[in-house]
């Protein structure tokens, strides 16, 4: 009877020590990583902007980098998707350390726009040779946010190379295109807060105050000079001219021609008339 007490005994305590041992920590922080992207691959491609179609995805595969190249004639895919004309959409999530201004850097062939927490930080939604872009991003908080890259290739090569990393501080780079991106210099975190860009209209700031009338010099009881008028108000419409396209006009407000087809109710990015008044941001 002694012995049996002191086995049955001696096993509680072992599966209440690898209960406590093997119980996840609730308030351990997650490690940081590239990211995790569900990457698919289609046989065409669309007018641009963030969705990617949900379903007819002939290929579905996962990365954790984004560093692409299919040369001329080649596959991503060989005997599924197509040599040329074809879109990969990839979809994921990335933790970031850090709060502040990051910045994305992508080098492309064909177009490519890049989103992340469901705001846009690139845009080249067109035909293209191997070409550099970049654009800024704000990350409020530490954790992970929403990352999508949405890419197309027409005729010739594919390259789809995206990285990012803190405003002004270096890198990785790992595209196998060359040649690489020249290396970025870090610079001091200033000790005064930067400008904030402008609201829905990314790589804007803000124009700095007018500067505030003196009183004349000299002259007692002389009031100022009334201060400058004020630049009128930021637009949300447009009256196309002569010349403009659809994905001109999608540029200069920040926007993707997708988003102006839905706004607008465009069925064809190719036919807008001169004169035509286009909403042109979402409020």
């Amino acid at each position: 009877m002694y012995r049996r007490d002191i086995v049955l005994l001696g096993t509680l305590v072992l599966a209440l020590f690898l209960t406590i041992t093997l119980v996840p920590q609730a308030n351990a922080s997650p490690a940081a990583q590239t990211g995790v992207f569900q990457s698919r691959y289609f046989n065409y491609y669309d007018a641009g902007g963030r969705e990617c179609p949900d379903s007819n995805a002939l290929y579905v595969s996962s990365d954790t980098e984004i560093f692409k190249y299919w040369p001329e004639g080649s596959s991503p895919v060989p005997g599924i998707i197509n040599t040329t004309n074809y879109m990969v959409c990839w979809r994921g999530s990335v933790y970031f350390p850090s709060a502040g201004t990051y910045t994305v850097y992508t080098l492309n062939d064909d177009g490519m726009n890049v989103w992340v927490d469901g705001k846009i930080a690139m845009n080249a939604w067109y035909n293209q040779g191997p070409t550099w872009h970049q654009g800024d991003f704000n990350i409020p908080a530490p954790g992970y946010y929403s990352f999508e890259v949405k890419y197309y290739n027409a005729p010739n090569a594919g390259v789809a190379c995206v990285s990012w990393a803190p405003k002004n501080q270096p890198y990785n780079w790992k595209c196998p295109f060359p040649p690489g991106p020249p290396p970025v210099k870090p610079t001091p975190v200033p000790m005064y807060p930067t400008p904030q860009p402008c609201p829905y209209y990314p790589n804007c700031y803000p124009p700095p105050p007018p500067p505030q009338p003196q009183p004349c010099p000299y002259y007692p009881n002389c009031n100022p000079q009334p201060p400058p008028p004020q630049p009128p108000p930021v637009t949300c419409w447009y009256r196309v001219r002569y010349g403009d396209t659809l994905y001109s006009i999608a540029w200069r407000f920040g926007v993707t021609t997708w988003q102006l087809q839905q706004w607008n109710g465009i069925q064809n990015p190719n036919y807008i008339y001169a004169g035509t008044v286009l909403k042109v941001c979402p409020w």
